[in-house]
C-alpha cells in the first residue's frame, strides 16, 4: 500500500517505478546482448518487482470502498470487534465501545458512512468502509485517505 500526502507525491512515486521499470528493459536488453544470464535475471527480477508492486497496488485500492452505501442502521447495529476493541452499537442509538484502557458509553448517530459518537467519556467520530465486500469500522479515520496508516479497523461479528 503506497500513501504519500506530499504534493506531488504520487508523481514521484510513478517516476521511479517507470524509472526502474525502464531501467530493468535496458538491462535485460544490455544482459541479451552481452550474454550475460546474471544480468538477464537482475533485470528481468527488477521489472517483475515493479510490475507486481503496480498490480498489488491497483488490486488493493479497488478492493477498497471509503464512501459504501450502507441500506440502513440496521446493516451496522452489532458487536464490531478487533485489535482488543470491541464497539457495541445498540438499534436504540446507544453505543459501547472497549479498548484496554477504557470503557465508554454514550448515543450514536449516523450520517452517510460517518459515526457520530456522543459519550461521557469519549465522543468522536469513526467511518465505515468495505474491503473486498466486507463492512469495516475505522475507529481512527483520517482527514485525507493519503494520510491513511492502512488500518481497516473493526469487523462486525457475526450473529
Amino acid at each position: 500500500m503506497i500513501r504519500t500526502a506530499i504534493p506531488f507525491g504520487y508523481l514521484f512515486i510513478a517516476l521511479f517505478f517507470l524509472a526502474a521499470f525502464v531501467a530493468g528493459v535496458v538491462a535485460l536488453i544490455v544482459g541479451v546482448r552481452r550474454r550475460s544470464p546474471r544480468a538477464r535475471w537482475l533485470a528481468a527480477a527488477l521489472c517483475a518487482f515493479v510490475l507486481i508492486v503496480i498490480v498489488t497496488e491497483v488490486a488493493y485500492d479497488s478492493s477498497l470502498e471509503w464512501n459504501p452505501t450502507i441500506g440502513g442502521d440496521s446493516q451496522i447495529v452489532g458487536a464490531w470487534i478487533d485489535h482488543g476493541q470491541t464497539m457495541t452499537l445498540a438499534s436504540d442509538h446507544t453505543f459501547t465501545y472497549q479498548t484496554a484502557s477504557q470503557t465508554a458509553h454514550g448515543t450514536w448517530t449516523r450520517d452517510d458512512w460517518n459515526l457520530y459518537l456522543r459519550g461521557d467519556s469519549y465522543s468522536g467520530t469513526m467511518r465505515f468502509v468495505q474491503f473486498h465486500g466486507i463492512d469495516r469500522l475505522m475507529t481512527h479515520p483520517p482527514d485525507d485517505p493519503d494520510t491513511w496508516d492502512g488500518d481497516l479497523g473493526l469487523r462486525l461479528a457475526q450473529h
